[in-house]
């Protein structure tokens, strides 16, 4: 190989930081949203709540938030390397974003109350 055909390939990484900017985007709203929902949430646990079931909440999206991060940047490692187009995995990650908040709510409604 020359010097001048590995300037000349696409790598692929460009498209996967680029729809990765979308995901961070969903990350800060999502983390966002997740601080509100939980700040107003009634105060502070009553004799019924469930503290390890709200803790396990917050664990569970940070989880899928570095989850998703990991994901993405193990694609733009990938798309380096081979010069694959892997710019559907960070819309993928996104939605894990998504799905693991709408699962942190749904765990932590149901710990305090």
């Amino acid at each position: 190989m020359t010097a001048g055909t590995a300037a000349s390939r696409p790598t692929g990484v460009a498209a996967v930081l680029a729809v990765a900017v979308i995901q961070v985007l969903a990350i800060v709203v999502t983390a966002v949203l997740w601080f509100f929902h939980t700040v107003f949430a009634g105060g502070a646990c009553g004799a019924s709540c469930d503290g390890a079931a709200a803790d396990a909440a917050g664990m569970l999206f940070i989880a899928a938030a570095a989850a998703s991060i990991l994901v993405t940047v193990s694609a733009a490692v990938v798309a380096r390397r081979t010069g694959r187009d892997l710019a559907w995995v960070p819309l993928v990650s996104t939605a894990l974003v998504v799905a693991g908040y709408l699962a942190a709510v749904a765990v932590f409604d149901a710990a305090i109350r």
